[in-house]
């Protein structure tokens, strides 16, 4: 049975056009037997040669872990930008156009650091154990924690110094736990997503800990002043009983 050259649509054996798009079908010179044509790469495993779908991080058949060097640049790469846009911030501060840049960057976020949130926002996660977890690092390594204590939220100054560094911070660790998310949907149940599991609940605690330092501080301070006060008010109740 014939097929129409055109647009693939089956032909009467002796049709001289295709009913379909109206071509002329020239039977004669045509093959009557439609190809399959597969076009694409192939991916075989590197360890036993099974094919691989695709984004697979793993194989399915011996759990071989798929690492390519693009990938594995991708967070040297994502670094070394960060890295630039530091060198280009502009660090002179002489004359009065620069203490007046000085002064709005206390409490706003400067260009430069929005450049890095934004590229930090919008880094793409590799698949792999190791570059997910190598990431994680990075970001761990990047989170001050010192912005998320007293001593930056109890100073009206230093919490306005702190503005471009706490955005950046800020932006780190929803990288830290985004990447923490995606390594849970990638390895579950796995002994490989104990070691990134640790680093992501080492680095929530030191979080945590620095945050509760506010309340602390205001509850053993009001303690500290009722119990002041509790005896002055007993040494003044004995003085008067004596």
């Amino acid at each position: 049975m014939p097929f129409c050259i055109y647009c693939g649509h089956q032909l009467a054996d002796d049709a001289k056009f295709c009913s379909e798009c109206g071509k002329t079908t020239n039977i004669s010179n045509q093959n009557t037997q439609r190809k399959t044509v597969y076009d694409g790469e192939i991916h075989k495993c590197p360890n036993c040669g099974e094919i691989l779908n695709s984004f697979a991080s793993n194989c399915a058949s011996c759990g071989y872990e798929l690492r390519d060097a693009k990938n594995s640049n991708a967070i040297r790469e994502f670094a070394l930008k960060l890295e630039q846009i530091e060198n280009s911030r502009n660090v002179s501060a002489n004359g009065f156009s620069g203490l007046k840049n000085k002064i709005n960057q206390l409490s706003s976020v400067n260009p430069m650091d929005e450049q890095k949130i934004s590229l930090i926002r919008s880094f793409v996660i590799p698949n792999t154990k190791e570059d997910i977890y190598e990431f994680m690092i990075l970001a761990s390594s990047n989170i001050d924690l010192k912005l998320y204590g007293f001593a930056y939220s109890s100073s009206q100054f230093q919490g306005m110094m702190a503005t471009s560094q706490r955005a950046i911070s800020d932006a780190w660790l929803a990288k830290f736990e985004q990447a923490y998310r995606k390594a849970q949907l990638l390895f579950i149940e796995s002994q490989e997503l104990l070691s990134i599991e640790e680093l992501y609940e080492r680095k929530m605690k030191e979080i945590q800990k620095k945050k509760r330092q506010l309340p602390m501080f205001f509850i053993f301070g009001f303690g500290g002043a009722l119990l002041l006060v509790l005896l002055i008010w007993i040494l003044v109740f004995l003085t008067d009983a004596m």
